[in-house]
């Protein structure tokens, strides 16, 4: 009887411990993915007093501050970046090493969404995340519980919202900048949602268009001068104002409105939808932007990138109660974090007599067509040229039976001789690469596809941007260490400050460790250790 007695309360006992621990790791009922293109964490700083408790205060002073959070990858735009945070891995095994690639087949550059296969919702660009080649903490999530777990992507950008949605999202959206509506692809079986379209036809959306955007507060209290001053507002812009003559393109994603949109739409399909209302976990991702129009720095010098800030963050502030009222955020885990973003502009460098500079590949590539038509005869020997990479006629090089290995190093020793270049390295050099993971020549494979790399690439030294044809930028940032601002906010997460080195492909098994379910299939990440409350 004393043995009996004695084994059931050790039972019970156990039964009680495996309950307590049952309940103290039940995951996240809903989670909000929060992607800000140009934020950095010294602007947080610098305007730190002019903001809202309930915004990023609220996410930063209650939740974990991981600082040191570095890409591993070389910046190429934000499809890389969204999709090496989604896959927790690279493009070396997600196949997104940029927002373009350059197709060998088709002698152009193409979006990496393009896809004729597709259908446009509201618009007519086709496209999808067919080049997506591993799957996205999104999709896990979806897999692991089928017709149950619902992820919804919105975002002012395809690029961003497709990335963001993977390949079984519900819906994206993105924002249409010629006809100012939101739209999506006939990749998500689902379409265009029903609270989007509802802005579309209502006229939500276009009240927001036909607003003027003028400072939040009075001008003279700002940190800096408008780039573009108007007298009587302190600076006034019009969202449907075209970007330049010869485009079609509204100013309307370099505008507070477009944070408010996204915002509005996401906060509209968590709380219709009923999202976070039962035990399997939704997501929500988001993509917002403090790039002001014509903005010609990262840094922080504009009263219009101010009052992006101020207004992004009772965006958020209104996006975070809203979820509160509807889910809870005891029972919502919320992170954030931002794009590649060079902290110095050039041009910023420059006037402080730092060395920097614009590298626009057309005159290099004349050179070396000139430099390989005097080495190997008459022959058109480049092909193509796109974001550092440099493709070779290899039909003639075949035809002419030249060595390849040999003219691809003859290219690669030639290209050292331009100002701004860094290195130089052949694709065979790039793709067989072992050792130190911290190395240049590593960070390059990581941001290397073998089936739209170049025959040569080439790296540009600190300071350095690349410009195309039309003066826009290629990637974002050059920085050797390129780090970015990341918070989690919510659900079972205490005040923090995490001072260990982390990756963003630590993100998504991060985010899979807390929701209990497989990692992406590609991951190659580690989660963050002490983010969640020790449990007693």
């Amino acid at each position: 009887m004393k043995k009996q007695t004695s084994l059931f309360f050790i039972l019970t006992g156990l039964f009680g411990m495996f309950h307590l621990h049952a309940q103290t790791i039940e995951p996240p009922r809903l989670v909000i993915g929060i992607v800000i293109d140009g934020f950095q964490q010294k602007h947080i700083d610098l305007l730190w007093n002019y903001l809202n408790p309930g915004g990023f205060k609220q996410i930063i002073e209650k939740g974990v501050n991981c600082k040191n959070v570095n890409y591993n990858i070389v910046s190429a735009g934000n499809a890389a970046d969204i999709a090496n945070i989604m896959t927790g891995t690279t493009p070396y095994y997600n196949g997104i090493a940029g927002n373009n690639y350059y197709g060998r087949k088709e002698y152009e550059v193409i979006k990496i969404i393009q896809d004729e296969n597709q259908v446009g919702i509201g618009t007519k660009e086709t496209y999808s995340a067919h080049h997506l080649t591993s799957s996205t903490i999104a999709d896990e999530l979806v897999m692991a519980n089928p017709n149950k777990s619902k992820v919804y992507a919105v975002a002012i950008n395809p690029e961003d919202a497709i990335m963001l949605g993977g390949h079984t999202a519900k819906n994206v959206a993105w924002i249409d900048d010629v006809a100012n509506k939101w739209v999506t692809t006939g990749y998500y079986t689902n379409g265009l949602s029903e609270w989007a379209d509802r802005m579309n036809t209502t006229g939500e959306f276009r009240n927001f268009v036909d607003r003027s955007w003028t400072p939040l507060f009075a001008i003279n209290t700002y940190l800096n001068l408008p780039a573009k001053e108007d007298k009587k507002n302190g600076f006034q812009y019009y969202p449907s104002s075209r970007k330049n003559k010869s485009s079609n393109s509204t100013i309307l994603k370099n505008t507070p409105w477009a944070n408010t949109l996204v915002a509005e739409l996401g906060a509209k399909i968590i709380t219709e939808e009923n999202l976070g209302t039962d035990n399997t976990p939704d997501m929500v991702l988001f993509q917002f932007t403090v790039k002001s129009p014509a903005e010609k720095t990262s840094a922080l010098q504009s009263a219009e990138k101010e009052d992006l800030y101020y207004r992004l963050d009772r965006d958020i502030e209104s996006l975070l109660r809203r979820i509160d009222i509807k889910v809870g955020l005891d029972k919502t885990l919320v992170f954030v974090v931002a794009n590649q973003t060079d902290l110095h502009s050039p041009t910023q460098l420059g006037d402080n007599k730092i060395p920097s500079g614009y590298f626009n590949a057309h005159r290099s590539m004349a050179l070396l067509s000139n430099y390989l038509v005097a080495l190997y005869g008459p022959e058109r020997w480049v092909d193509s040229y796109y974001g550092k990479n440099i493709y070779l006629n290899r039909q003639r090089i075949e035809a002419k039976k030249i060595n390849i290995n040999d003219i691809q190093n003859t290219v690669a020793k030639f290209m050292l001789e331009f100002e701004g270049i860094q290195a130089s390295y052949t694709s065979s050099q790039i793709l067989n690469v072992t050792g130190n993971g911290n190395s240049e020549i590593v960070k390059i494979q990581n941001s290397t596809n073998k089936k739209n790399a170049g025959d040569v690439i080439f790296t540009l030294q600190p300071g350095w941007i690349e410009v195309d044809d039309k003066n826009n930028a290629v990637g974002e940032s050059n920085a050797i260490k390129s780090t970015t601002p990341l918070y989690f906010y919510g659900w079972q997460i205490e005040h923090k400050t995490i001072e260990d080195n982390y990756q963003t492909i630590d993100i998504a098994p991060t985010l899979a460790q807390i929701m209990g379910i497989s990692t992406p299939n590609a991951s190659i990440g580690k989660p963050i250790k002490d983010l969640l409350k020790k449990q007693e």
